[in-house]
This record gives C-alpha cells, structure tokens and sequence, in this order.
C-alpha cells in the first residue's frame, strides 16, 4: 500500500516538473544548497569535537605527569637495604709466569791426559765425587823410567855446566896474562852459553815428563755426581779419550725465555719460584743472575737464566718446570669482592656508604686474587664501607639502610 502511494506520488510531481519545468530547477537548486549547508555543519561539529578531545587528553597527560613526579619524590625518599663490606687491605704480589728447563751447571767429560792402561777405577756411576779426588789410575812404570832418566840428564847437564864455569875462569886469568888470544878465550865463554843451554833443556825435559807421570793419575776437576763411566779396568786408553762425566747440578741452573715486554722488569737479583711435576707439593726458590743482552729475533724474547741450590739433588737436568717471577708488590693495597664492580659504557663503579646514602665512586681495578677478590688502585680508601648487596638496584645519592655487615 505505501510503495503504490509513492508511486503515485511521484506520477504527480513528474507530471506537474512537465508543466511547469522552472519550478524543477528551483526545488533541485535548493535541494543541493541544503545539502552543501548541511556538510559545512558537520565540519564545524567534528572540529568542535576534536578541540574537545585535545583538551581532554593534555588534562589526561598533566594528570599522569603530575602522578609521575609524585612518585619519584616518593621513590627518592625510599630507603634501600643494603648489605655492606668493610674495604680490607692487603699486599699484592704481581708476577710473570713462564715455562722453564733445567740444566746442569757444569756437564763435564774427563779425558786422559796421556796414554796407558787403566789400573784402577774409584768410583761408579751415581757416585757423589768432589773436586780433587782421584778418579782413574793408570799404570805409570814407563812414565816413572821416564822421569828418571830425565833426572840424569839433568845431573850430567848441571856437572858439564860445572866444568865450563871452572875452565872460563882459568881462561879468563891466562887471556889478561896475553897467554892466550881472544879467539880461545870467545870459544871458551861460547862452550859456557852451551852448558847453560843444557841445563834448561834437561829441567824442561824433566818438567814435562814428570806432569805425565802426574797425569796418569786422574782426578775430579769439579764436584758432582758420576753421570757415566766409559771405561773399564784393563783397557788401553790413548790421551783425549773420555773415561768417566761428571754432572754437577748444585745449585741448578735454570734457563726460561720471557717476553720482550717484560725486559725493562727483569734484572738480574729477581726472585723466582719453580714448581716441578715430579714434586707437586714442593715450590723451589732461586735467583735470576744472567739477563741476555740480546733479544732471540725469530721468538721476540728475553732468555735469562736463574740457580736454584739443589743440595738433595732433587732437581734434575732435562727437567721442565713451571716459573713463577716477582715483578712488583703493591702494599696495603685496597681489596673488594669483585661482585661490587659495576660496568656502564665503559667505566666501572661501585657504591660505598655515605652517611644514609649511597655514593657512586668510579674505580681503577688491578690485579684478580683468590676467593673471588680484585685490587682497586684508584677511586676507593681503606676505611670506606663498600655496598655488596642490593647495589644492582641504586642510583646515586638513593636512601639506604644498612641490614648486615660482611665479616
């Protein structure tokens, strides 16, 4: 029923728009300009709506920012609990660590000095010897022939010697008397430098054959202890032919290679401490006394050499050990559990006790010692209470409460 009234309706209008066509125009002239003064409207209510929800949302944001500062006034009177450490002192011992070698201070292969054969052996291997004591004998028959005839010679020089001084003074009281010529007395004083002559010779002939006789009895040139024994009772041994090494290692010498960088650090009187595996519980204490000069150029390092007394023999050549250098020792230096060291864009803290507040310090740290401990060289004092728990939490300047104190 109401979709025929409309139909019928718009029969009407479209039949009064064709008889009177400029009444058309004016109703859609009007039509369109309701339409345009409706539009502005609804820009001037939705700018009137915006203004509205600004304003509202600045009250929001004062609110909240109000809100917000109230709080952090409320947060900087908050007290913290803290836990503290009273800063302790203690002395630092830096060292340098290095491998190092043993080696003998003296690894010596006696010889014979002259031919002969062996008569006698004192000593074994592993035997203990000191310096001087007879080693080897050889068999010195025809060496003692030797110096005796020697001997002779010597008496038969020393009585021609005794004729010729008796015969140039006779010569010399007939060549004033004019006896006889100067000729006869030249050969007389010529047969004097002769006999001279042959005294030296016979006392040098003397002198070395009785030093074979010396030889064919071998001592120990340095003390130690007899590392081999290469020959045997009975054998013929010609002169230069080692007999017996010995091996002296009290003190040891120690020989290690340190890094250049270290050269200025490392003098001679330096302390060092090596430790072995053949004794894990033992540490061994010697001395630098030989700094190189002269850097190694293919490894770009110092070689420096050390003793160590090694009077029960404990300590072996060829051993390889562990060393230990002093190289500085910093007194009563500060100490904190490394726990409190705090890092932020490069640079470390911590927060000491400040009254009732936490102060924030920057430190310098050193050197990492035992039970979890690290040195501080700058930024806290030995009577400062360091925060060592609750600090991850802390700004500087915050209220804190102390709750309990490191012992």
């Amino acid at each position: 029923m109401y979709k025929t009234l409309m139909n019928s309706l718009s029969t009407r209008d479209d039949k009064i728009y064709t008889q009177y066509p400029l009444l058309k125009g004016n109703l859609l002239q009007n039509k369109l300009l309701s339409n345009k003064q409706h539009n502005n409207l609804s820009i001037y209510v939705l700018a009137i709506l915006s203004i509205i929800c600004l304003l509202m949302t600045g009250c929001v944001d004062n609110e909240a920012s109000s809100q917000s500062t109230d709080e952090k006034a409320h947060g900087s009177d908050r007290i913290f609990p803290v836990c503290i450490w009273p800063v302790k002192t203690q002395d630092i011992i830096y060292t340098i660590d290095a491998t190092c070698s043993m080696v003998a201070e003296c690894d010596t292969d006696v010889s014979a000095e002259v031919d002969g054969r062996v008569q006698k052996i004192f000593y074994e291997e592993g035997d203990i010897v000191s310096e001087g004591a007879s080693l080897v004998w050889l068999d010195d028959e025809r060496y003692r022939s030797i110096v005796q005839e020697h001997l002779a010679k010597l008496r038969l020089a020393k009585a021609n010697l005794v004729n010729t001084e008796k015969l140039i003074e006779r010569k010399k009281k007939l060549f004033h008397d004019g006896v006889i010529s100067s000729q006869e007395y030249d050969d007389t004083n010529n047969q004097l430098q002769v006999a001279l002559a042959s005294v030296d010779q016979a006392k040098a002939s003397l002198s070395l054959a009785q030093k074979n006789l010396k030889d064919t009895k071998i001592k120990a040139p340095i003390s130690g202890i007899i590392s081999s024994k290469l020959v045997d009772i009975g054998e013929y041994v010609k002169k230069e032919t080692p007999l017996l090494n010995i091996v002296k290692f009290d003190p040891i010498k120690v020989k290690l290679y340190l890094p250049e960088k270290f050269a200025s650090q490392i003098v001679p009187g330096k302390k060092i401490s090596v430790a072995v595996d053949a004794f894990p519980n033992e540490i061994f204490q010697g001395e630098i006394y030989f700094v190189n000069p002269k850097i190694v150029i293919e490894t770009r390092r110092l070689e420096c050499l050390a003793r160590i007394p090694n009077k029960e023999f404990k300590l072996k050549p060829g051993f390889f050990g562990s060393a230990k250098l002093v190289v500085a020792i910093h007194k009563s230096s500060p100490v904190i559990p490394e726990e409190c060291v705090l890092s932020e864009n490069g640079k470390t803290y911590c927060y000491i006790v400040d009254g009732e507040r936490a102060r924030k310090v920057t430190v310098t740290t050193g050197l990492r010692i035992e039970r979890g401990l690290v040195e501080i060289l700058k930024g806290i004092n030995s009577d400062d209470s360091l925060i060592f728990r609750g600090q991850h939490v802390l700004n500087d300047g915050n209220r804190i409460k102390v709750v309990k104190e490191s012992l």
